[in-house]
């Protein structure tokens, strides 16, 4: 599976260290496709977006918040939009 950032992304996780890691990112992203293609179910925090971020989804994890699209083409390329806290993500 092919996982691409944003700069925003990168961003976010660079700065925030402590809070989240690309690795843990990598696995929860990871965890969630495989829940959207019913490969294997799993306790993830998952939603699918509407209005703005329409055809995206949401991964909760404490107060942070990963917003990411997997291509329709090609089901094994996703890419990660934002990575940030609750109240930011959503602007």
């Amino acid at each position: 599976m092919k996982l691409s950032y944003s700069k925003e992304a990168d961003k976010f996780i660079k700065k925030n260290k402590g809070n989240i890691s690309e690795d843990e990112v990598d696995a929860l992203v990871i965890l969630a496709v495989k829940k959207i293609l019913k490969i294997e179910d799993s306790s993830i925090d998952l939603k699918k977006l509407k209005g703005k971020y329409r055809g995206s989804f949401r991964i909760r994890r404490g107060d942070t918040r990963i917003i990411f699209t997997v291509r329709k083409e090609d089901l094994s390329t996703v890419f990660v939009h934002y990575i940030d806290f609750r109240g930011n993500v959503y602007k």
